[in-house]
């Protein structure tokens, strides 16, 4: 809450005592439908309630889609009544990822002071690319150096030292028949997706859908969901192991990583895993395993860098 608060008279011809009038009226904020798509039309529907015992003047909305939006002016809202305002807009076609909703309800509660009360909401639409999912900066440069954080407490993969092995920006990476493509980004910006149940669309067939990353804090063990364009759905389970050190089955070992404190000269693992599809059916989106919920220090996380259809 903010605002200055005077005592003088409202026009409701009584004081205004701020610890008694004033329990922040609630605003609710809802959306429909619930599960959009890129393109469709959305309603926002904003409801206040004024719980206090004054009336709310020039009582203004605002109804914003991530942060953009029109005032819309209420009015006088006596005490004990209920006003709802709605939006309807249409989102844009290429539209990915979250997508945040705000209702501001602002209001003079005396002839010299204001408040306001605010809700927010938002949607995750499927990324349209496995880079439209990035949400984590994995790799950072040794010189000149850059940041980075791959685990939470400030580690990091060394450009430098993916690149003595092959993994530069936009490089193809070859494991076991299979191509990947590492991400075409410089040091320090997003290159990977933390899975935390993300979609992500695809198309093609295949008959396996293969990833190349790792795992921070531990094993990176999930469920994720392939999702065909006839509707039909099949689940698969990943168990990545932990990034430290040169392991057997990795498909990448870069031979130094970052740490907080600088260079360590411990190797770390890339690996590859896969879900097996059915063969002939048109692929339209995958659903990332919900390994973790974003990125947290001591607790196990996948991270994704490619995706491809073998």
């Amino acid at each position: 809450m903010s605002g200055i608060r005077t005592g003088r008279p409202s026009d409701t011809g009584r004081r205004y005592l701020p610890d008694e009038d004033f329990l922040s009226p609630p605003l609710s904020l809802t959306v429909s439908p619930a599960a959009p798509e890129a393109g469709s039309t959305v309603t926002l529907t904003a409801t206040l309630t004024n719980t206090t015992g004054i009336t709310l003047r020039d009582t203004a909305f605002h109804l914003t889609v991530n942060g953009t939006g029109k005032p819309v002016l209420v009015g006088s809202l006596a005490p004990g009544t209920t006003t709802t305002r709605r939006r309807r807009t249409t989102l844009s076609e290429d539209a990915e990822g979250e997508i945040a909703f705000t209702a501001h309800a602002i209001f003079d509660v005396d002839r010299n002071s204001s408040d306001c009360v605010h809700s927010s909401t938002s949607i995750l639409l499927p990324s349209r690319s496995l880079a439209g999912a990035f949400d984590n900066a994995g790799i950072a440069s040794d010189e000149p150096p850059t940041v980075a954080d791959i685990d939470g407490s400030g580690s990091s993969l060394s450009a430098q030292a993916l690149a003595s092995v092959g993994l530069t920006p936009g490089a193809v990476v070859t494991h076991d028949g299979i191509d990947f493509t590492w991400p075409d980004v410089e040091a320090g910006a997003k290159d990977n997706v933390v899975a935390s149940g993300q979609t992500v669309l695809l198309s093609g067939t295949g008959s396996r859908l293969a990833f190349l990353g790792t795992s921070t804090w531990g094993e990176g063990k999930g469920v994720g969901t392939v999702v065909y364009v006839d509707g039909s759905e099949q689940t698969f389970s990943v168990a990545v192991p932990d990034w430290y050190g040169a392991n057997g089955s990795a498909a990448v070992v870069a031979p130094y990583r970052h740490i907080s404190t600088g260079r360590d000269d411990t190797p770390v693992s890339l690996f590859t895993f896969d879900a097996t599809l059915v063969e002939g059916k048109e692929l339209r989106s995958v659903v990332l395993p919900n390994v973790s919920d974003g990125l947290q220090s001591a607790v196990p996380a996948l991270h994704v860098f490619a995706m491809t259809v073998a």
